[in-house]
């Protein structure tokens, strides 16, 4: 038996969403310790997986909670099975980053959930004020959008909520890459983009002005490009660099890594993002935006020095 954290972490979901589909989907029914503590079991863990899964996958919550409960999807208990990150505590790290966080992040959700888009824009001007680019995105923006998300998957937030949210923030990331400058001339060009089919940008985005922020002569490429593009758009480049957000997206963004090191052997392949996969010559870069930069630019210099 799990207490709530402890079975929010093996489903890969936050304490809140866990709280949020029992309450409002009644995806499970905990028992209750004498102390009045909810204890979660294995098929309950398995259904919040399976519920996680479907909503990966586009389905909505309530669509995905009626399929499992009628028993219209299979759920697969499997009692050893844990998500490699509890959720919870990476929420709980994520917010603590940085004073403010959590303040921010439920204006943020709150402004989604009325579709306020003024008070959006208000959330994302105080955000963007309160220090460097990476300092922001790190320890503020991307809490936030965690949170987002979460209350999306909850039902508190609608996917029109969301959405309107999410344009604003790629509004913004997109102004800060252009005030990052154009790519320096004359250096052999990082490429930064989606696999086919994935359309969550805003890390990638976030990463690519980090990148140009740095020096390095970036060219965003932008969501669900093709494997033949990545290939084309990887003549004569330095690196090319495949976000992979959900772990849906690990099989595409697998292709490219391979075709891009076949067409390319000379090119630095690396994989960001939170389902990032492990692949043998494909560099996995870190969570911290500086840290990745560091680590791309490291790996660059490494692959230009003669044997």
């Amino acid at each position: 038996m799990y207490n709530i954290k402890q079975a929010a972490g093996r489903a890969g979901v936050s304490v809140p969403v866990l709280r949020a589909w029992e309450r409002r989907y009644g995806i499970v029914r905990p028992e209750r310790s004498a102390s009045g503590y909810r204890r979660f079991d294995d098929e309950d863990v398995a259904r919040v997986r399976t519920m996680r899964g479907l909503v990966d996958a586009g389905w909505s919550p309530s669509a995905a909670a009626t399929a499992i409960l009628e028993g219209r999807v299979p759920v697969e208990v499997a009692a050893q099975a844990s998500s490699p990150l509890d959720a919870g505590a990476r929420a709980d790290a994520g917010t603590d980053r940085d004073p403010g966080a959590h303040e921010l992040a439920d204006r943020l959700v709150s402004a989604a959930a009325a579709l306020d888009a003024s008070a959006i824009d208000s959330v994302l001007d105080d955000l963007f004020s309160r220090g460097s680019f990476e300092r922001v995105a790190d320890g503020l923006l991307f809490p936030a959008l965690e949170r987002l998300g979460d209350a999306w998957a909850a039902g508190i937030v609608t996917v029109a909520g969301e959405h309107l949210a999410s344009n604003a923030v790629l509004r913004r990331l997109g102004l800060a890459l252009n005030a990052a400058g154009p790519p320096s001339a004359g250096r052999p060009r990082v490429i930064v983009g989606l696999p086919p089919g994935a359309r969550h940008e805003l890390g990638a985005l976030a990463f690519a002005v980090a990148a140009r922020r740095a020096g390095l002569p970036v060219a965003y490429l932008g969501p669900d490009l093709p494997v033949n593009d990545w290939i084309s758009a990887a003549d004569g480049a330095a690196a090319a660099v495949v976000g992979v957000v959900t772990g849906r997206e690990r099989r595409a963004a697998l292709d490219v890594a391979r075709s891009l090191r076949q067409t390319h052997p000379g090119l630095v392949v690396a994989f960001g993002g939170a389902a990032a996969p492990d692949e043998p010559g494909v560099v996995r870069l870190q969570a911290s935006l500086p840290a990745s930069v560091a680590a791309l630019a490291a790996a660059i210099d490494a692959r230009a020095q003669p044997n």
